[in-house]
């Protein structure tokens, strides 16, 4: 597994890849509680690499989002694989998650004047 940072203006991007499973899940958990910590406001979740997620690995997101939300934080995810992208929406969580196709189009919807053409919750 290896876990990428970048900071595109005020927005913070965590680019992961690999498997989000028990095996590596405490790695990725890690890093999200550090940047929440850091007091990033905007967070993008870049999962283009990872091609599989298990349970373990969607509590790890579901307890970042709530975390970072508590801390009126933004969050959302990019780049979604497509076996990735089937267990968000058979398990719902599509509806709770913010979930973008691109780096860009989440940026967008991370400006002010951008938000309202925004879908995602």
């Amino acid at each position: 597994m290896e876990i990428r940072e970048k900071a595109i203006g005020d927005v913070y991007i965590v680019s992961i890849e690999g498997r989000m499973d028990t095996a590596n899940s405490k790695d990725v958990e890690s890093r999200l509680d550090q940047v929440i910590e850091d007091k990033r406001e905007k967070m993008l979740i870049d999962l283009a690499g990872v091609d599989y997620i298990s349970s373990v690995g969607l509590r790890v997101l579901l307890a970042s989002l709530k975390r970072h939300r508590e801390r009126r934080g933004k969050m959302a995810l990019i780049s979604l694989q497509p076996f990735v992208q089937d267990v968000f929406r058979i398990t719902g969580l599509e509806k709770i998650f913010p979930i973008y196709s691109s780096e860009a189009e989440a940026m967008a919807c991370f400006k002010p004047n951008d938000a309202e053409n925004c879908s995602n919750p």
